[in-house]
């Protein structure tokens, strides 16, 4: 190697590592820009973020609708016992983890445009032949298939959105998203409810049939309608104009963000592997997974205290209308006063106070007015969600394809214990009491608060943040030119 060209690998190398560990430094935005700037923001706003949510929402619609479908009809008539229906919903999280980690990998090669909608259209026809399963080993298999079809949807979107969103933006909008599937819970209770009272037994069939149907039509006439909404990237998408496109590249450059993907490889793999934050950050997902038992499990826990049926998916309703409404309260407040962190604890330590008492009163026998109490108190775990999986997007965006596997590997591998660990600790036999997954639920959202505070701890010494790839190559050029100099 001649002195030229080390000279370039030394440069290169101090600028790669500038990028990596500062936020490097670009021309403020002028105020022709900043207006540029607020109609690039509003146009994603409108288009972007609209659909963002009521895909999510019909994902929720789709994915969490077991227990609904529990209480109108498919408990008799499918003869599910305990370990079946726990199985029924362990399967859609067998297939959603398979395919997930690939399907991101693949999103930073293809048009989010295309790809997006198309699993949304997908799950939607997959939940109305759900319709038509009569038995046990029939609905495993389309549950396996409905995971599948939803695995690319979350960790693309969240990858999508920080293609798009500042850091000043991105908590408050991945909150709005995930507000979505929350949002579905309430929907859920409605279609359910109603679906208990005016169709059970329309036309032969049972009201789980129709509850199929019905949020299944949701997801595709919702899937459709993304080929007409939602953007590519900032350097493609056909209605971004010209002078946005360029604002929507700088914005994001000015805060040490590329968005231009150059292919995935074993460099990429070797980044986020060899870092601590992937495997802390999986480890709070499944603990924040683990801490919402209480929610999923709410209807079946008021239809075996006597209730109706409606009246157990009517009471849901509310619930998850103010778990909307918190959540993108705490994705705002991140987003204004930072330190990710301290939210994600904040929402921890309140929902462990709570838990606790679901616990330790009458040996989990809690009284109704406590268990209405508790169940609305906890909802800030699941703002927990969109926080830490912005917090991931933050720590990993050294490149586009970094970030792309860090959010699949969360998200996949963060969902696959807590329902393998959900199907003992839930086990509808022990409904109402379900006094094992309460102890279970406490423990993982204490151990959730110490596990975020390493993560902070790490993050602000700069202990082995993940590098851009450009960063870990000429580091490799200099080791050999030292090797041969040597």
């Amino acid at each position: 190697m001649d002195k030229h060209q080390v000279d370039q690998v030394d440069a290169l190398s101090r600028t790669s590592s500038h990028h990596a560990q500062e936020t490097p430094v670009y021309d403020e935005l002028t105020p022709e820009e900043k207006e540029i700037e607020k109609k690039l923001v509003r146009k994603l706003d409108w288009r972007l973020m609209i659909w963002a949510f009521f895909a999510y929402w019909a994902n929720g619609l789709d994915r969490n609708n077991m227990p609904n479908a529990y209480t109108n009809g498919l408990k008799e008539e499918l003869e599910l016992e305990s370990s079946a229906y726990n199985w029924a919903v362990t399967m859609f999280f067998i297939g959603y983890v398979i395919l997930q980690i690939p399907a991101n990998m693949v999103i930073t090669k293809v048009r989010p445009s295309i790809m997006l909608p198309c699993v949304v259209t997908l799950w939607g026809a997959v939940v109305c032949f759900m319709a038509l399963v009569k038995t046990h080993s029939a609905l495993f298999g389309l549950r396996f298939v409905l995971g599948i079809a939803e695995a690319p949807f979350y960790p693309g979107m969240v990858f999508v959105l920080g293609n798009w969103y500042t850091r000043q933006e991105l908590g408050t909008r991945t909150a709005f998203f995930v507000a979505g599937s929350q949002f579905s819970g309430a929907f859920s209770g409605l279609i359910s409810g109603a679906i208990a009272q005016t169709l059970d037994g329309a036309h032969g069939m049972r009201g789980w049939k129709w509850l199929f149907i019905i949020e299944g039509l949701i997801g595709v006439a919702v899937g459709i309608a993304g080929f007409f909404l939602i953007p590519d990237y900032p350097h493609n998408t056909r209605w971004i104009l010209h002078e946005e496109r360029e604002i929507a590249v700088k914005r994001l450059e000015r805060q040490g963000k590329k968005v231009i993907a150059t292919g995935l490889n074993m460099t990429t793999l070797r980044n986020v592997s060899t870092t601590p934050y992937i495997y802390l950050f999986i480890l709070i997902f499944t603990c924040m997974q683990l801490g919402m038992g209480i929610l999923q499990q709410f209807p079946i826990i008021l239809r075996e205290m006597g209730y109706e049926a409606s009246y157990a998916n009517y009471m849901s309703v509310p619930v998850w209308c103010v778990a909307a409404i918190v959540i993108v309260t705490q994705g705002y407040l991140s987003d204004r006063y930072s330190k990710r962190h301290w939210h994600i604890q904040a929402g921890a330590i309140w929902t462990l106070l709570f838990y606790v008492l679901l616990v330790a009163v009458n040996n989990g026998h809690v009284p109704i007015p406590l268990l209405y109490v508790c169940v609305y108190m906890v909802v800030p775990v699941l703002g927990i969600s969109p926080i830490m999986m912005t917090w991931n997007n933050e720590i990993h965006q050294c490149d586009p394809e970094t970030r792309a596997l860090a959010i699949a590997m969360v998200n996949s591998i963060g969902n696959l214990a807590p329902n393998f660990i959900n199907v003992a600790a839930w086990t509808v036999t022990q409904a109402p009491e379900f006094r094992i997954g309460k102890i279970v639920s406490t423990s993982t959202t204490a151990l959730m608060i110490i596990l975020c505070l390493i993560v902070y701890i790490l993050e602000e010494k700069k202990i082995l943040l993940p590098q851009a790839q450009n960063r870990i190559e000429t580091e490799g050029a200099s080791d050999k030119k030292e090797e041969e100099e040597v």
